[in-house]
């Protein structure tokens, strides 16, 4: 049998074998705006031909009593056994699973679009935690001098300049030359808070802080307790900010009864007078004086401390 020309029309009203020939041959009949020419090994399977030249690879059938059509590739970037194979799939899924694979592939792409989207939420989440984490790592490792530098510039406006300088003094390092008279070279002593500023705040616990009471009251018990109460001020603060809160293991730490007595209770000075006892005093140091005499000869002889107390020296 002679081979067809190339310009030969093809009879698409019956099958044909499809080879590449007579798929480069299919054109689309004038006046209309596409053709089929339908493969004979597969049923379905068929190359659909547009007016303007396209042609593509496609599989009809019937389902339901519904005509279902879909396009498998275009002609040139998928083989004629490429395109049989996969029709031939699909007829099963069609005549035996009596499924449509339009709806199979939507719920592919539906499947497809949900592990994608479960992807980047898990990939968001996996940030966000990440973040979170960084967060809590660097909340954690905030220290107890960072948050008394933050204590003492919102808390100072509502204190005395004393109150304040207690603050400061009992949290400096140390190590500085002395300015007291006599002092030399002799460095200062760190203050009594000075070794819980490197501190991580979530490291004060009450074991903690009641080791550190212990071993402060040895050698300063006076300054120590001034220091605690000072601490225990700082660290209620602390538990009212939601800064720092979280940080903290108890709502105070420093409020033990371990600490508490480590420092005992405070002494009564016994070195000073009251206001109301001075004129007993001054009728006493000298009776057969007058009364301005008296005051003016004592006084020299007294270390006057603040207008409301008197520490008086040795009198010669």
């Amino acid at each position: 049998m002679a081979r067809p020309k190339k310009d030969a029309a093809i009879d698409l009203s019956v099958t044909h074998e499809l080879s590449h020939g007579l798929i480069d041959r299919l054109v689309c009949p004038p006046g209309t705006p596409k053709a089929f020419l339908r493969d004979s090994d597969v049923t379905g399977l068929k190359v659909r031909v547009t007016a303007n030249g396209a042609k593509s690879f496609v599989f009809e059938a019937k389902l339901n009593g519904q005509a279902i059509s879909r396009t498998l590739g275009r002609v040139g970037l998928m083989s004629i056994p490429e395109a049989q194979a996969e029709a031939r799939a699909l007829a099963v899924t069609v005549k035996t699973d009596k499924a449509d694979p339009r709806e199979i592939d939507r719920k592919q792409a539906a499947d497809k679009a949900a592990a994608i989207a479960q992807a980047e939420i898990e990939a968001a989440a996996k940030v966000t935690a990440d973040a979170l984490l960084a967060q809590a790592d660097k909340a954690a490792s905030v220290t107890v001098g960072e948050v008394w530098s933050v204590y003492l510039v919102e808390r100072s406006p509502y204190w005395g300049a004393l109150h304040l300088r207690d603050h400061i003094d009992k949290a400096k390092p140390g190590g500085l030359p002395s300015g007291r008279r006599g002092g030399g070279k002799k460095p200062t002593q760190p203050g009594p808070l000075a070794a819980l500023m490197p501190l991580p705040l979530r490291k004060l616990d009450p074991a903690f802080i009641e080791a550190w009471a212990a071993k402060e009251a040895l050698s300063r018990r006076t300054s120590s307790r001034l220091a605690w109460n000072l601490l225990k001020a700082f660290l209620g603060w602390c538990a009212e900010n939601p800064a720092y809160a979280p940080l903290l293991v108890i709502a105070n730490p420093a409020k033990t009864k371990k600490a508490r007595e480590a420092f005992g209770k405070p002494g009564v000075k016994k070195d000073t007078l009251l206001r109301e006892q001075l004129p007993v005093w001054f009728r006493h140091s000298a009776p057969d004086s007058e009364p301005d005499d008296c005051r003016r000869s004592v006084s020299h002889a007294v270390n006057w401390r603040p207008p409301w107390r008197s520490t008086f020296a040795a009198m010669g």
